[in-house]
């Protein structure tokens, strides 16, 4: 595996059983989709709604 792979895969471990679930449910979804652009513009979307600068949004994978 390469590292940014066994990074991920580490933090995925790390998530509590329904974030993980949750998480394996959307990588389904995404490689079950022909179209899959609107979920990456969602996720994007999502990702900049977050402030990465506050305390609540800290990594649950690593706290950082």
């Amino acid at each position: 595996m390469k590292e940014n792979i066994s990074v991920l895969f580490d933090g995925f471990l790390n998530l509590p059983n329904l974030e993980k679930l949750k998480l394996v449910e959307a990588i389904n979804d995404y490689f079950d989709s022909n179209d899959r652009e609107p979920i990456r513009r969602a996720n994007k979307a999502k990702l900049a709604e977050i402030n990465f600068d506050a305390s609540e949004s800290k990594c649950r994978c690593y706290g950082r």
